[in-house]
């Protein structure tokens, strides 16, 4: 069995693989899943989650104007009931094609990742910005002390702004070590702000606080701010919950700033807190 359409023609792809999704063809997923093939599928089912997306949310400002029109009296209560009983009967058929489509994509999104090097190239780039950030630190540290910096830290520092490296963001051009550093630091800053904020509510006057006492609060702050589509490429790893990440790299911001300290065991972890002014600071929305 071979597939009816070109690996570059992904209109033709479309129609294959939303009848495929109907039919759960086994032998059809394994083509679609082959090396000449899922990458193209990765986009395809990409694409269809964006277009779900984009429909789900046009329906919500349908919705609302019929509402504000049946409360104006330019529709009648019925008419306004009646749309809204055929738009929960799509809403849930949509809702069904999306779950085929996410299950789907969770099996395909692993192997066009490995196939393109994405794993590969993100930790690559997690090396390259830790690498650029403790530059940065020990140029800030030396400044501060006021030390005179030797020829071989002007030589580290002078790589922050030679350095070439791409960016991280979609649509990021390729930009200095420096600038992707600072690009970095500012969304860091920002989650810390929040992290800080929770650290304070929950702390209250206590020294330290547990690491699961933080997560219901981080969860219901950060989870609306981090788009289905990132979760779901992130799960996709096989390395659990982005927020959850997010929530552990904050941290390590927040120790690097000298601000908290994790301690204990992992399965009761602990954040003492070092800097309460600092937490202060931040979470008012200024980097201490």
């Amino acid at each position: 069995m071979t597939l009816p359409h070109g690996s570059d023609d992904d209109q033709a792809a479309d129609r294959y693989i939303n009848a495929a999704l109907r039919s759960r063809d086994a032998e059809a997923w394994r083509l679609l899943a082959s090396d000449a093939y899922v990458e193209q599928t990765d986009r395809v089912l990409r694409a269809m989650l964006d277009r779900i997306a984009v429909a789900r949310a046009h329906r919500t400002a349908e919705r609302a104007t019929a509402r504000v029109r049946a409360q104006a009296g330019e529709i009648t209560q019925a008419e306004y009931q009646r749309d809204a009983a055929e738009d929960a009967t799509r809403a849930t058929k949509t809702a069904h094609f999306e779950t085929l489509v996410r299950e789907h994509h969770r099996l395909i999104a692993p192997a066009a990742r490995r196939l393109r090097g994405d794993d590969v190239r993100d930790e690559l780039t997690d090396l390259v910005l830790a690498l650029g950030s403790a530059i940065d630190a020990h140029r800030a540290a030396t400044l501060v002390d006021g030390s005179e910096p030797t020829a071989a830290d002007r030589a580290l520092w002078a790589r922050l702004t030679t350095l070439d490296v791409p960016g991280i963001a979609d649509g990021e051009e390729r930009t200095s070590l420096e600038e992707l550093v600072k690009r970095h630091g500012a969304r860091q800053d920002d989650l810390g702000r929040v992290l800080a904020g929770i650290i304070l509510d929950v702390a209250g006057d206590a020294t330290s606080v547990p690491r699961a006492a933080l997560l219901t609060a981080w969860k219901k702050a950060i989870t609306p701010t981090v788009a289905t589509e990132q979760k779901t490429e992130f799960a996709a790893k096989g390395k659990g919950s982005l927020v959850t990440e997010k929530l552990r790299k904050t941290m390590g911001h927040l120790e690097r700033k000298g601000l908290v300290k994790r301690s204990g065991p992992q399965d009761g972890q602990r954040l003492d807190v070092l800097d309460r002014p600092g937490l202060e600071e931040l979470a008012g929305g200024q980097a201490p």
